[in-house]
This record gives C-alpha cells, sequence and structure tokens, in this order.
C-alpha cells in the first residue's frame, strides 16, 4: 500500500500516522530514534506492508500484468491500490477525502521534529499540491510510476506500465474491493493488541 492507504489506516492516531509515513524512509531496527508511538507507526506501516505481501488478493493483481512487469508488480500494486481507494474514499471513509488528505499532511509538518531529509522534502511536496486528494485521477498512476522509475537504480519498466495497469483496471478493482475491508480488519486488530 501506499501513502493514503497508510494515512487511512492510522485510526486518526496522529503519531501512527507519522509513524506510518515514516515507514518508507526509515529501514532497518528501531533503536529508540523516535518516540513509542511514532515507532509504533513505523512498526504498523511495516505490518501493513507485510500483510499485503503475503496476501493472495495483491498477488493476483500484480499477475494480471504482463510478464514483462511481474518484477515490479508489488510496486505498481501498491500504486494502483491508492488510486483505487482515492476513487472510492466514500464507501470507506465519512470525511471528504479534500479534508482528510490537507489534515493528513498538515499533521505531518506539523511534526516535522521527526522527518529528516527525503522524509521531509516528500512530506512539504505533497502538503504543496494536497497531493493524495488527487489519487483518484489516472494521471496519478502514470505520473506516480514515471517518478518511480526514476528512484530505482537499475532499469525498469515502470514508465511503460500504466497503459497496461489502465487495460487492467478493472481486474484490479475487484481484487482491491475485496482486499482492502480484510486489510482494514487486520489493521484494527493490529492496533488493538500493540
Amino acid at each position: 500500500m501506499n501513502h493514503l492507504a497508510h494515512f487511512a489506516l492510522a485510526a486518526a492516531d496522529d503519531h501512527l500516522l507519522v509513524g506510518g509515513f515514516l515507514g518508507d524512509f526509515v529501514k532497518g531496527r528501531l533503536a529508540g530514534h523516535y518516540p513509542v508511538p511514532v515507532e509504533r507507526g513505523i512498526r504498523l506501516h511495516r505490518a501493513i506492508d507485510q500483510f499485503t505481501d503475503g496476501h493472495p488478493l495483491p498477488k493476483r493483481s500484480a499477475r494480471r500484468l504482463s510478464p514483462h512487469f511481474y518484477r515490479y508488480g508489488g510496486i505498481i500494486t501498491d500504486i494502483v491500490y491508492d488510486h483505487l481507494l482515492a476513487r472510492h474514499w466514500e464507501g470507506y471513509y465519512d470525511t471528504p477525502l479534500e479534508h482528510f488528505s490537507r489534515s493528513a499532511l498538515t499533521t505531518l509538518l506539523e511534526n516535522q521534529d521527526y522527518l529528516q531529509g527525503p522524509a521531509l522534502r516528500t512530506a512539504t511536496r505533497m502538503h504543496a499540491v494536497n497531493a493524495p486528494a488527487g489519487y483518484g485521477n489516472l494521471v496519478f498512476i502514470e505520473r506516480s510510476l514515471n517518478f518511480l522509475s526514476t528512484r530505482l537504480t537499475r532499469a525498469n519498466p515502470l514508465k511503460e506500465a500504466a497503459n497496461e495497469v489502465i487495460h487492467h483496471l478493472d481486474g484490479f478493482n475487484k481484487d482491491f474491493d475485496e482486499f482492502f475491508p480484510e486489510l482494514r480488519e487486520f489493521c484494527d486488530l493490529w492496533i488493538e493488541q500493540h
């Protein structure tokens, strides 16, 4: 899952949200570099990623792509699932996406003492355009895949993937509709137990 899903699954807890965002930037062991509630958010992020990576529905989504994209199926699926969450936001959450997105990004910047280097630059850039509010537009998929293609160290086909995704979007949507309620249930239980 990508930024929007991690924000949404933080259960309106600012520390979980900040930690959920940091989960893309903090690698390795958590050695007390952050307050316990923020580290809990990083651990939730990792639990979400592990649940998603091991679940058969996102795997089915990745297999919808042609073999040329298999190696990057998880990355592509994460982007598409954030797009689908934005498109169907009102079916899952009461707060309008525009407002939720602005609030989540404001929370990040209010906690910028925990964000360093790339994390702070990303949060600032996202806040400037209220990024997650636009994830429901198809252009989000193309822009995200183009951006990610430049972030990977080796040559990759991500720039070519948008048309393939659009061709299989109905199948991705079917998988997502089954998967996201299970992921929400998993997160609710994880938050309750940790």
